[in-house]
């Protein structure tokens, strides 16, 4: 199966665009929303994205509060089942162009940001899930078999095959968000990095 994997928490309007972006493409989407630890807020959001996803037929809702950037990633994966193939985006983030056949464990994919021609290519959005694969020590390393896989943009495990798409690609519109949410998003973001700034190599 193909199943887009999101994490959310207070995410209305963006969520819908990114909902609507891979909704006829894949079979399910596992949402998980709740707030984040070190971020403002606390319990599940509260400005309409419950409702609206609890409305979306193919999307199965994961509720949590308080939960790291890591342990929120490792919910969505819980559900999974070998073999299948995972689009994951960001709630602020929506996919263009066709999802192509995965003919490799992993595709290196492009990310571009909605307000300039920056372009970052990312190594876990798009793979081919194995039981016992989950996030750690850094919200964007997978491992497996105690082996980490991928670094933020390459895979570096030769367990793993790989390959660069270019059939389509996801646009960050972060800068779409309001004024608060991009400031308290910031300040989490700092807190994350120098938290995970340790296992970065």
């Amino acid at each position: 199966m193909l199943i887009g994997c999101i994490n959310c928490y207070n995410d209305m309007p963006l969520i819908v665009q990114c909902i609507e972006s891979i909704y006829s493409q894949v079979d399910r989407i596992i949402v998980v929303d709740g707030s984040y630890i070190d971020f403002p807020g606390s319990g599940s959001s509260t400005d309409g994205t419950i409702e609206f996803l609890d409305s979306i037929e193919k999307v199965q809702l994961i509720t949590t509060i308080g939960l790291s950037e890591i342990q929120k990633r490792n919910k969505y994966l819980e559900p999974l089942s070998d073999g299948d193939i995972v689009i994951n985006l960001d709630s602020d983030e929506v996919l263009v162009g066709n999802i192509p056949t995965l003919d490799c464990d992993f595709a290196i994919i492009d990310l571009k940001d909605g307000h300039s021609k920056h372009i970052q290519r990312r190594a876990t959005r798009f793979f081919k899930f194995r039981i016992g694969m989950h996030y750690e020590n850094v919200h964007y390393t997978l491992y497996w078999n105690g082996k980490i896989i991928n670094k933020l943009h390459q895979v570096i495990n030769k367990d793993f095959t790989f390959e660069y798409i270019k059939d389509f690609y996801m646009i960050h519109n972060w800068h779409l968000r309001d004024e608060l949410r991009k400031h308290n998003k910031s300040i989490y973001y700092k807190k994350l990095v120098k938290l995970e700034a340790g296992f970065v190599k």
